[in-house]
């Protein structure tokens, strides 16, 4: 029996659907369906066509996962961040600075729509 060769598949160059951006849906003036250029799912090929199904799923695969790997990089940094002396304390003073500014337009709002 011959051995099998390895399997190494490469990703295919994709890029963004040029009729739906990327988001993989078309938005109507009164109603939004799939794209029907890409098929829902925003990537094209190289030549404009919508991928394969075969190539297509180990591509969202590898796009999923690197933004995984993204987060998690971000959550690591912002862990980091709050190690660092007086940042906890700047963040909790811009939250409380952030609350007293809503505050003051939920204020403001309710006395305009009072006739104030």
């Amino acid at each position: 029996m011959a051995k099998s060769k390895p399997f190494h598949w490469h990703e295919p160059a994709t890029t963004a659907c040029p009729q739906c951006d990327g988001t993989g849906e078309f938005r109507g003036m009164f109603y939004s369906s799939p794209c029907a250029n890409c098929d829902g799912t925003g990537l094209v090929g190289e030549n404009g066509e919508p991928l394969k199904p075969e190539e297509l799923l180990p591509t969202m695969r590898r796009q999923r996962d690197r933004a995984v790997a993204d987060l998690d990089g971000a959550r690591q940094h912002y862990r980091q961040l709050l190690q660092i002396p007086g940042v906890r304390e700047a963040l909790a003073a811009q939250q409380q600075r952030e609350e007293e500014r809503q505050r003051d337009e939920d204020m403001a709002l309710r006395k305009r729509l009072r006739g104030g």
